[in-house]
Formats: structure tokens, sequence, C-alpha cells
């Protein structure tokens, strides 16, 4: 191997080793937030039930992450899932799959309601929950820094909303802000709880396979309260001549359950490879690349809602959106530089 060769081989692994995992998680976030408001929005294909179809992303993953871990245990961390104690597989798939179901779910129904661009606007407000939550567990320390980001990203997400008065939906912005407070609480719960475990779950397979069977519980049984599918279910299977096992031999070979389960696959498949890719940065990648990607990809979701579909942006919505990403930008570059003094004043000590 040539000189030249060598060089760029070593400035590839060195600099740009992570951007086939982040091309990956950008191309497939845009994918399935394009899925998602195509499927779930009241101006496109209006699915009835979004909460159940995204039981059956999370059905998809469960079985993924189960696959995976049991083909290749020793890579992916089968034995450390299977050693675990059923106490602390509850304690830990419980909570976590509680607050990611809801996360998820509320995100989904807000998709209904509002456009793509808002509710990714609204949605970076995720940090101020996370510093919330965060306080509230005692991971962090109240200071003024941190008080400032919250104070610079409730601005944005004050000046974003303003903007949006034209096609304003109350409904669709509560359920979004919800989601970014147990987005928040889900991070930290997980970090939480996951920090306790010896030894820790070691790849995103693993992960997924211990708070996947709640999360398709949890999922289920919101679609069960709130949509109602079975509703529909028995009231066709009521009103037809036929038997009762005849109407359902005919529901279950129809076009509309085919196409459901598509979809489940599908939207499960994006869901799967995106979080492959995100998790494979967070273990490889720096916080700097973390922190940027994370921001372009944000922004990227918000090109593909105003290109894709039509999206209107004002002077105010754009003042806003910009004033959440400094925020957010601020947050996660403080983020940076305590933990980066907080490692150099431990090999300190060590010294």
């Amino acid at each position: 191997m040539s000189a030249t060769n060598r060089t760029a081989m070593s400035f590839y692994s060195e600099h740009c080793s992570y951007l086939p995992a982040m091309l990956g998680w950008f191309f497939f976030s845009a994918c399935l937030s394009i899925y998602n408001k195509k499927v779930f929005g009241d101006t496109h294909y209006a699915f009835p039930y979004p909460l159940f179809l995204t039981s059956i992303h999370f059905m998809i993953q469960w079985t993924v992450s189960v696959i995976i871990t049991d083909c290749f245990p020793q890579t992916f961390g089968r034995e450390v899932v299977v050693s675990l104690s059923w106490k602390d597989f509850l304690y830990i798939s419980i909570p976590c799959g509680l607050v990611t179901c809801l996360d998820i779910g509320l995100s989904n129904l807000a998709l209904v309601r509002i456009t793509l661009t808002f509710y990714t606007m609204v949605k970076a407000s995720t940090p101020i929950f996370v510093l919330i939550c965060a306080f509230l567990f005692g991971l962090e320390k109240v200071s003024w820094r941190l008080i400032l980001v919250v104070i610079i990203i409730s601005l944005g997400e004050f000046l974003t909303v303003c903007g949006e008065s034209v096609d304003f939906s109350m409904v669709g912005f509560l359920l979004v802000l919800g989601a970014s407070f147990f987005s928040g609480l889900r991070w930290t719960l997980v970090q939480l709880l996951l920090n306790k475990l010896v030894p820790r779950l070691p790849t995103a397979f693993s992960v997924m396979r211990v708070l996947s069977p709640s999360m398709v519980f949890f999922m289920v049984m919101l679609s069960v309260f709130i949509e109602q599918p079975q509703r529909n279910l028995f009231d066709q299977i009521a009103a037809a001549d036929d038997p009762w096992y005849s109407t359902l031999k005919e529901l279950i070979l129809s076009d509309e359950m085919w196409i459901t389960m598509g979809l489940g696959v599908g939207g499960g498949f994006l869901a799967v490879c995106m979080v492959f890719c995100e998790f494979w940065l967070i273990m490889r990648a720096s916080a700097v690349v973390l922190m940027m990607g994370g921001v372009l990809k944000e922004m990227f979701t918000i090109f593909l809602g105003v290109s894709f579909f039509g999206d209107s942006l004002n002077l105010i919505n754009m003042l806003g959106c910009t004033t959440v990403f400094s925020g957010v930008l601020l947050y996660k570059a403080m983020h940076y530089l305590q933990n980066k003094e907080m490692k150099l004043k431990y090999e300190e000590e060590l010294i």
C-alpha cells in the first residue's frame, strides 16, 4: 500500500468512519418521518389506529432484537440479557418501556394534527425536560448556565408557537409537548436504570430486547382504551349475516388487513434500522459528532417538511427555530465540556 493510500485510510478511520452510520441515521430517520406523516396525517392516508400500528412496529423491533441476539450471542449481548433476574428485568423494562411507549405514541398522535415542521421544532424542546428530569433525579445540579439554556429554548418554543397561528392546533401542540416531556424522562430514566446494571447491556439490540416487551404491552393497552380497534372488529362481526368465524376469516384475508400488516412491517423495519445507526454512533462517535449530527438531523427533517409536504415557514417560525437550535447546541456543548472537565479531573486524581 502506497503512502498516499495509507494517509487516506488513516484520515478516514480518524475522521470519517462514522459517516456511513451518520448517513444511515439521517436516511432512515427521514424515511420514518415521511412514513409517519404520510400514514398518520389527517390530510394524507389518515390511518385510523396509529397507536395499534405503532404496537406492530414495536413487535417487529422485539422480534428482530431476539433473532439477532440469539444468532450472534457473543456480539450482541444475549448472555447478559438472559442472566437478568425477573426482578431486574421488570425493574428496567416496565418503567422504561412505559415512558418510551408514551413518547412515541404521543408523537404519532401529534403528527395526525400538526405539520412535520412544527412537530420537529416543538420536539426539539426535549433538552428542557431532560434537564428538569435530571434535576429531579439528582443527575444534574442546578446552575445559572443550565437555567439560561432552559430560558433560551423556552423563548424559541414561544416564538415557534406564535408563528404557527394560522394552522395552529392546540391538541397537536399539547400532544407533541407531552411527547417531549416523556422523551426527556425516557432518556433520563434509561440512563439511570441501565447504569445500575452489572454487567451493563452492551448493545442496542440487547437494550431493545429488554424494553420491547413492555413497549408492546403498553402500546396495545393504549390502543385498546383510546382507539378501540376491537370495537370496529366486533361491530363488523355483529353486523354480518354469516357466522362470526366466516366474517373473521374475511377480515383476515381482506386487503385492509394486509395493508395494515405491510405498513406495520415497513415502519418497524425503518425504526430498527434508525435505532441501530443511532446506537452505533452513540457507542463509536464522539460527543461533538453526536451533538452536530442531532441538530443537523432535525434541520434536515424541517427541510423535508417544507419541500416534501409544503409546510410553510414565516419569519417568526424561523427565528423561533433558530433560537431553539441555538439553545440545544449550547446545552450539548456545555454538557460535552463538563464531561471533558470531569474526565480530566479524574485522570489528575489517578496520577
